[in-house]
């Protein structure tokens, strides 16, 4: 959704400013969050309010629980919002890549010049239905990468890099919206570490032809020193030349 300021704040006066604290509302992937307290939020709460779940780390800073309720100032001229909070979540993953859809990266709280806690859980049909204001959206995706091989790396890469630019051109996503990924960089960094193994292996290889040659030379230094020692124990017992060269 579009920015909501938080009724007073939580911050000392001295570290107040003009601006209020900010928080938005977001429809997050049920997988990627825990439920700490309370339940996750419903639609239809009676009267027009609204359920969130709040992150932990805000509902902290902000000092609110399961069962408070709020209501909300659309910073975009809109109505206010009322809001039940039905419950305290985590992320399961802060690291894992869906959190980088979120401005506050999965952390509840991100300070600058004013303060912005969230984002607060709503079930889908609150963003959709109009009930609060539009914001971005995103999405995140991801691909079965277990038939892909080395030799394949740089056509996907290219095709990964140009898939990104058909969507900044789609007329239908309205000209804005921002397609990213970090697939070619990875690949090419991949590539190099590719290189770096085959060049490592090759070094290894040839140190193993060394040592097994260098073996093979002592083996027969070895054979050659005894047997010497043996053509000279024969001769010392009166074998003929004859006889030493046909043993030999």
């Amino acid at each position: 959704s579009g920015p909501y300021a938080l009724p007073g704040s939580p911050r000392p006066p001295t570290e107040r400013s003009g601006d209020p604290d900010l928080t938005f509302f977001a429809a997050l992937d049920p997988t990627q969050v825990r439920v700490e307290q309370g339940r996750m939020p419903v639609a239809g709460a009676d009267g027009g309010t609204v359920e969130v779940a709040v992150p932990v780390a805000a509902a902290e800073r902000v000092g609110v629980g399961t069962g408070d309720r709020l209501t909300l100032t659309d910073r975009l001229d809109g109505p206010a919002v009322r809001v039940v909070v039905s419950g305290l979540y985590r992320p399961v993953d802060t690291g894992s890549p869906y959190w980088r859809l979120d401005d506050l990266d999965g952390r509840g709280v991100k300070q600058g010049g004013f303060t912005t806690y969230g984002p607060l859980l709503a079930p889908p049909g609150v963003l959709s239905g109009g009930r609060v204001s539009a914001g971005a959206s995103g999405w995140l995706v991801t691909a079965d990468y277990a038939s892909l091989t080395a030799g394949r790396a740089e056509a996907l890469g290219d095709a990964a890099q140009s898939g990104m630019e058909w969507l900044r051109e789609q007329k239908v996503l309205s000209g804005t919206t921002a397609a990213t990924t970090d697939l070619p960089a990875i690949l090419e960094r991949l590539d190099r570490s590719l290189e770096v193994s085959r060049s490592t292996l090759l070094v290894i290889a040839l140190q193993l032809v060394l040592l097994a040659g260098g073996t093979l030379l002592l083996v027969a230094r070895l054979l050659s020193v005894e047997r010497a020692g043996e053509l000279r124990l024969l001769r010392a017992r009166g074998a003929s030349r004859a006889r030493l060269a046909a043993g030999a």
